[in-house]
């Protein structure tokens, strides 16, 4: 008896967790199908250069080691400290990859439960469709690089920021947890300062407007609650900001010393890191940081070079989301931007108030900064904004459902326009045929078919890095790990050596090897192309004669395999 009373109230507990809705089935069958997917991603895509370097330079050796060096502005410090971390377990693809991976899928959740708060009619789930479907996002969805993850935090401050924001008194754990993403987003992508000010700028005008507006209602200024909530929030950027600096700092620390005893002419060359770190730490700190702002990582341009390049770049962007689908993005991007800015005005107090700030003052912050700094990023290092698209097309399908809806139901019960009142998501009538409430979920149909197409697609699961990916089945068809000597004529080589066998090939001459591998390129007296800045050997300094000795048991269309 007690046994089968156990055995009911398990049932109950797993019943009570598993979806029942309609859309959250749908939803949870999504997450399910593109983890699925993204594990495919995460084994079957080779890592392109980025990557290879990420692993080798840093994930490969620890997350201290990770947290302490930048030599170069594409360190990802956050994510490879993390990353490191789970390097531990001994597979190199999780190790790259398997941060991305957890990232990608809590992505698609929170998408889905940002859009349930302010959305209706089934276009929760269709934004978190058409989130999947963005090239970028599914390019960087497994990429062992920072972007998955501060599109993470940028995603989770927005839930913090609307949480926060809700009625009511709210628990410190929401001011920790945004100090906390917001950190962690800086410290991965230092260029996640594009999302930072206007996402936490957006949650202070809001409690601002606020607090002014409902002043009347508290005796004192100090039981407002609005104005509480700015406060807590205003804090806890300060020390996002505070504790941002910090993790940086020791960077700062061990770049400026490590420049400090090696640089001759140095009063402290010759000198141990710890001896200078004790001795004069603000030398070491100020040169840590005059070294990292004279590497930057996004160049500016002259005035006439801006202008001429800005348009395309935005059209390159939108195209990087959804390749074709330019001119609609912009029509769903202008419509929605009006429509956020109508109800901002005409009804502030709608619950969606909130997340058509945070749209708003994010697309005006990105046009203006980039137009004040003259700068134009990667376009990758945007690819965060697919969620402002998203709730842009959210916003104009949720209007116009509501309009519409509004429409049939005055015309169903025979009320006028002035008797019937306006609600922030509108109900169907049950009144008429029960198929009348159909046309509500023509968005999410369209959306729906518009994923199909795009997961079906070549440049949807294609190889992103050509070279790398043969390169690598030429290392899989020389069988590295039964070589006594194996020789790595270009850093790709050598990076992919150690991500996919853990070997540390240091040998990058070909005498005495007994393999190697030559790009084609190679073959050619004087070159300089693409890829020469990746090469240790050229024509020029190949010992040919050597060559000549070994035999060639594989060639592809840009490399020749060589054993001895």
């Amino acid at each position: 008896m007690l046994n089968e009373l156990a055995v009911e109230k398990t049932e109950k507990k797993i019943y009570d967790i598993l979806p029942h809705e309609p859309e959250t089935i749908a939803m949870a069958l999504l997450v399910i199908g593109m983890g699925a997917y993204y594990l495919w991603r995460m084994f079957a895509i080779t890592p392109q250069y980025d990557e290879l370097y990420t692993y080798y330079t840093f994930i490969s050796k620890g997350p201290i080691y990770a947290a302490i060096h930048w030599p170069l502005p594409n360190n990802h410090v956050g994510y490879s400290v993390l990353s490191g971390f789970v390097d531990y377990f001994g597979n190199s693809y999780f190790g790259l990859r398997g941060v991305s991976f957890v990232c990608a899928i809590s992505n698609l959740i929170l998408v889905y439960r940002i859009c349930k708060k302010f959305f209706s009619h089934g276009l929760p789930f269709a934004a978190a469709l058409l989130y999947a479907s963005m090239q970028v996002i599914n390019e960087y969805s497994v990429q062992g690089r920072g972007y998955t993850l501060a599109t993470l935090c940028f995603l989770l401050s927005i839930y913090c920021i609307c949480q926060i924001c809700s009625l009511g008194e709210k628990r410190m754990y929401l001011y920790f947890s945004l100090f906390g993403v917001i950190v962690l987003g800086l410290y991965t992508v230092p260029s996640s300062v594009y999302w930072v000010v206007p996402v936490g700028l957006s949650g202070a005008l809001y409690l601002l407007i606020n607090a002014v507006r409902s002043k009347s209602v508290y005796d004192k200024p100090s039981d407002n609650i609005y104005r509480k909530k700015l406060i807590n929030l205003v804090f806890s950027g300060l020390f996002a900001a505070a504790g941002t600096t910090f993790l940086y700092s020791v960077i700062w620390l061990a770049i400026g010393s490590n420049l400090l005893v090696k640089t001759s002419g140095s009063e402290f060359y010759g000198w141990t890191h710890g001896a200078v770190l004790l001795r004069s730490p603000m030398k070491a700190l100020l040169t840590g940081i005059d070294y990292m702002l004279s590497q930057p990582y996004i160049q500016s341009l002259e005035p006439n070079v801006f202008w001429q390049r800005y348009i395309g770049w935005n059209y390159s962007m939108l195209n990087y989301m959804l390749p074709g689908m330019v001119i609609v993005l912009i029509i769903f991007i202008l419509a929605g931007m009006a429509c956020m800015i109508y109800e901002c005005i005409k009804h502030f107090e709608y619950s969606r108030t909130v997340i058509n700030l945070i749209a708003i003052v994010n697309l005006l912050f990105i046009g203006v900064m980039l137009i004040l700094q003259k700068k134009l990023p990667y376009l990758r290092v945007f690819g965060y904004s697919s969620f402002i698209v998203v709730l842009c097309v959210c916003s104009v399908f949720e209007r116009l459902i509501n309009v519409h809806i509004r429409i049939y139901n005055r015309k169903i019960s025979g009320l006028s326009g002035e008797n019937a009142a306006s609600k922030e998501n509108e109900i169907i009538s049950r009144e008429g045929k029960w198929y009348f409430g159909l046309g509500v979920y023509i968005p999410t149909i369209c959306i729906a078919v518009l994923f199909l197409l795009r997961v079906t697609s070549s440049d949807f699961n294609c190889q992103l890095g050509y070279r790398e990916n043969e390169l690598f089945n030429t290392l899989y068809i020389a069988d590295v790990t039964k070589k006594n000597n194996p020789a790595v004529l270009d850093c790709d080589q050598q990076y992919l050596m150690k991500f996919g066998w853990d070997i540390d090939c240091t040998k990058t001459d070909v005498d005495g090897a007994d393999m190697v591998i030559v790009d084609k390129d190679m073959l050619q007296s004087g070159y300089s192309g693409e890829d020469f800045w990746k090469f240790y050997q050229t024509h020029e300094t190949i010992n040919w004669d050597y060559l000549k000795s070994m035999r060639v048991i594989y060639e592809s269309e840009d490399f020749i395999l060589y054993v001895k």
